[in-house]
């Protein structure tokens, strides 16, 4: 088990005049945990806080896998956190709601195909171009919770389909700083 006495900068100061927008980015992947050849995790003698959570090596995937994009709406997607347990005894549960526009075909088979594996998901924030944020590890994996959707009713209803996922983890998410996950030998 990580011992967090050796970290030596725990602080939560905000920084002035740097950008803080809430909301997803509108494309996220999700890659399978049975998809993984090789998993990129933080560093197990890291000494900063940052370190509890960030991931510098490359994700690899198996032979003929990939990430699965996930075109989402902004305005209606989101992830959020919160400790979970009992006292000094404690994980982060994290979730993320990730609502697709449209019904088709396509996205009808692919909610099925979906609903019974585990992942990591891998989000980014409004504005930012590079590295991810990840929810979920090969040993604490997200897990899809509930997929809706439909037409609605109505002229101004919502259609498209709504995947909810949830990870349990000793930390709320990851910095990912690697590249998306590509196949081995690609």
């Amino acid at each position: 088990m990580r011992d967090y006495n050796t970290i030596t900068d725990v602080g939560f100061e905000f920084v002035d005049g740097l950008e803080n927008p809430s909301g997803l980015g509108e494309e996220a992947f999700l890659i399978r945990v049975s998809d993984l050849q090789t998993e990129g995790l933080p560093v197990e003698s890291g000494t900063t806080s940052a370190s509890l959570v960030t991931i510098l090596a490359d994700h690899v995937l198996k032979a003929g896998k990939h990430a699965i994009p996930v075109n989402i709406l902004f305005d209606k997607s989101g992830s959020e956190f919160k400790s979970s347990g009992e006292e000094l005894s404690k994980l982060f549960e994290t979730s993320v709601t990730l609502l697709c526009p449209q019904v088709s075909a396509e996205k009808l088979g692919g909610a099925t195909a979906i609903k019974n594996s585990r992942f990591l998901v891998m989000i980014r924030r409004l504005g930012q171009n590079t590295g991810f944020w990840q929810i979920g590890t090969k040993g604490s994996s997200a897990k899809v919770q509930d997929i809706t959707g439909g037409f609605g009713t109505g002229a101004t209803a919502e259609v498209g389909i709504k995947i909810v996922l949830k990870a349990f983890s000793l930390v709320p998410m990851y910095d990912y700083q690697g590249e998306l996950p590509t196949p081995a030998g690609a």
